[in-house]
């Protein structure tokens, strides 16, 4: 596995204002959450300058969180669902522009209906197809992330054997720990997993809320759940996606310390 960090953490601040920091402490992976304050992927000068600051600064593992308002991946309504297909395609135009590799995508969206119809799997396979030939034209990969209940794609066994079922081979599975966690699917469900991982978001909570503590603050059984990766192979990045109201510096502490005490990582990558 790959430490990489979200930029979720340093949330509300620009995405170029800690990448300094990311490197002075040899990480060299890193995510980019978007948001138009943070970065917005409409503004073409914002999305050249942050590739060029990551190049600059020799990220060598970049991946990308799509825009949470990017539409509805998948609304039966098929309308809705075209005009979201647009927007993946040019969320997926701005990672190629950033060196990204892979995207991760929620299946559906948080804001209005978060019904589990049985017939968002339909819309949802139609535009995991439409999407994953612009995204192999740009070497990208996809991740479907599991949502927290009570939004369609929270169960992760479910939404892992369909999208294996679906067989697309540029499309898998991005694993929240702390959504799956909070939804009672962890640690049991890792046995169900495979090469369809492709990414995992790494939270602590204590259960009941997707609190986004650093790992290791919370009731998240670690230990079994590095277990259960390393039983089926899974060697992709290990995203950090941190958020508890202090300061980055501090929360990026917590996680080299929490990297170092598990030993489950190369940590070639850290340094002091």
């Amino acid at each position: 596995m790959n430490l990489s960090i979200s930029s979720y953490t340093w949330l509300p601040g620009s995405f170029t204002s800690q990448l300094d920091v990311l490197q002075s402490h040899g990480i060299e992976a890193v995510e980019i959450f978007c948001t138009p304050r943070h970065l917005d992927i409409h503004d073409p000068e914002k999305v050249q300058s942050a590739g060029l600051a990551l190049r600059d600064l020799g990220f060598r593992q970049i991946s990308m969180h799509a825009p949470s308002a990017i539409g509805d991946l998948s609304a039966p309504d098929e309308n809705e669902r075209e005009e979201t297909v647009l927007a993946c395609q040019r969320a997926l135009d701005a990672a190629m522009l950033m060196g990204a590799r892979q995207i991760t995508f929620h299946p559906s969206s948080i804001e209005g209906d978060v019904s589990q119809s049985e017939d968002r799997w339909p819309a949802l396979y139609e535009t995991l197809r439409e999407i994953s030939g612009y995204a192999e034209d740009r070497d990208i990969r996809i991740a479907v992330e599991n949502f927290p209940a009570p939004f369609f794609g929270s169960n992760p066994t479910e939404l892992y054997d369909n999208l294996t079922d679906l067989g697309i081979p540029n499309v898998g599975v991005c694993l929240d720990i702390g959504h799956a966690f909070v939804g009672g699917h962890l640690p049991g469900a890792l046995e169900n997993f495979g090469d369809k991982i492709f990414s995992v978001h790494a939270s602590d909570n204590r259960g009941t809320v997707d609190e986004h503590l650093p790992p290791g603050q919370g009731n998240v059984p670690w230990e079994t759940i590095f277990q259960g990766l390393h039983q089926f192979g899974y060697n992709g990045p290990f995203v950090v996606e941190v958020r508890d109201g202090r300061r980055f510096k501090e929360i990026l502490r917590d996680i080299i310390d929490f990297s170092e005490q598990t030993g489950l990582f190369s940590f070639g990558q850290l340094s002091h």
